[in-house]
């Protein structure tokens, strides 16, 4: 299968660029027909993925994080080429949830020896795709403040990021209008799901699955500080349901509208303002995972 392979160099705050050696010596190895190019930046890998479709790559790979592989498998929405991952990013939880395990040589052994399964996609109402999970409220200013930490790697920058909102953050009052029907209230923050997990490994969504045709949404309550102490643990893994402030939902469809300023975030970058709308398109995606099927996969 001819293949393309984007590194982007800014991943992982630059921390990609120098696996770049390594990852031509498994790629040699494995016998790939691949060209590799290192994208000059994030922006201008959505132009560089179109081209790459043009000249016949059938499959278009990510190397990098939550937020280049977002960026390549929404550019490539709408077409017959097939997405590969490479977890070469901070977080890696979308190459995570599908199945990719995080050392170099068994990403680049699934390039080989994968299957392709279609994926489902976000959409919301400004044409804007994501692949992974979209929050607002608390999340999103976790995910700005995240994003600016460069003392800490991975899931500890998030988790650091979460105790620090903690104390600064208030809770608005939602509106959230879905297939089942409406409901608004006091909460800190929701996330709408496609795969499970995010953040750096927190299991917000646990039983979301990436290709079932619904979104699963979170809504955490407007929780005390102490509550959410307790509570917060527990999203790693997947138990934070418990509370009785903290529920979920499936929905093909969901408005979103609040009383605050809060900005949605999704797959680990700014998304969009608020109110907002998102749907559900059903195997948007074509993408390479393992032969052993992740449990976010039906």
């Amino acid at each position: 299968m001819k293949t393309m392979v984007f590194v982007n160099p800014t991943a992982a705050r630059g921390k990609a660029l120098p696996m770049v050696p390594a990852l031509k010596g498994q790629l040699d190895q494995l016998g790939l027909d691949y060209t590799l190019e290192i994208s000059p930046s994030a922006d201008a890998l959505p132009l560089l993925v179109r081209q790459a479709v043009a000249q016949g790559y059938q499959l278009i790979v990510a190397g990098g994080g939550d937020g280049t592989a977002h960026i390549v498998g929404a550019a490539l929405i709408g077409t017959q080429a097939t997405l590969g991952v490479l977890p070469m990013g901070r977080g890696n939880d979308f190459s995570h949830a599908l199945g990719i395990p995080r050392d170099l040589a068994g990403a680049c052994r699934i390039l080989r020896d994968g299957i392709p399964v279609k994926i489902d996609a976000g959409r919301a109402q400004t044409g804007q795709y994501y692949l992974n999970m979209a929050g607002a409220g608390f999340d999103g200013e976790v995910n700005r403040l995240g994003n600016q930490i460069r003392f800490l790697k991975g899931g500890s920058a998030y988790t650091y990021a979460t105790l620090v909102e903690l104390f600064r953050f208030k809770a608005g009052l939602f509106t959230l209008k879905y297939d089942q029907g409406t409901w608004q209230g006091k909460a800190l923050m929701l996330a709408i799901g496609n795969s499970p997990v995010y953040g750096g490994g927190m299991r917000v969504t646990p039983n979301a699955k990436l290709n079932d045709g619904l979104f699963d949404v979170c809504v955490v309550g407007d929780l005390g500080k102490i509550d959410f102490l307790a509570t917060f643990p527990k999203v790693f893994k997947g138990t934070h349901m418990s509370n009785p402030k903290v529920f979920g939902f499936q929905t093909r469809r969901i408005e979103i509208a609040v009383d605050k300023d809060y900005k949605s975030y999704a797959d680990g970058d700014f998304f969009s303002d608020l109110p907002m709308t998102l749907e559900v398109v059903p195997q948007a995606l074509t993408v390479f995972v393992s032969k052993e099927k992740s449990p976010a996969l039906i």
